[in-house]
């Protein structure tokens, strides 16, 4: 399953998704602690074109994230700023889609396609997420 992933994300990559071809420029990942969360950051990881990730995976708002339970969600952007301003959390689904969703997705630059938008998370939460984003990003 995760080579299907990355084989896929190689595919969406070399079309030029997230920024010009082979590059990982824009890009917003939704992650929580579920098994599709932790398997899509691993497969990010391995790689090369998003690289980038690392800082944010480094910075303390990640940390906090990851060892606290009072998260559920954890938001990525690709862009300028420090990881810090561009790691963002949410305690909960309401707050993810009312507050850090958009504000994360605010930092896409104009014409960022919806595909740019990863997503990470349980299936229950997948659909909620999913109209989140097209609400926030009309295509």
């Amino acid at each position: 399953m995760a080579k299907q992933v990355a084989d896929d994300l190689r595919r969406r990559l070399d079309a030029g998704e997230f920024g010009s071809p082979g590059k990982a420029e824009h890009y917003c990942l939704v992650l929580d602690k579920s098994s599709r969360g932790r398997d899509l950051l691993a497969t990010l990881r391995t790689l090369s074109a998003f690289a980038g990730l690392e800082p944010l995976i480094e910075a303390e708002a990640f940390r906090v994230w990851e060892a606290s339970k009072l998260f559920r969600f954890v938001v990525l952007c690709a862009g300028e700023g420090k990881p810090d301003q561009r790691s963002l959390l949410a305690a909960d689904l309401g707050r993810l889609l009312g507050d850090t969703l958009p504000k994360a997705l605010r930092r896409l630059p104009p014409g960022t396609p919806p595909s740019a938008v990863l997503l990470g998370v349980a299936e229950e939460d997948l659909r909620a997420i999913e109209r989140g984003v097209a609400e926030a990003r009309p295509s």
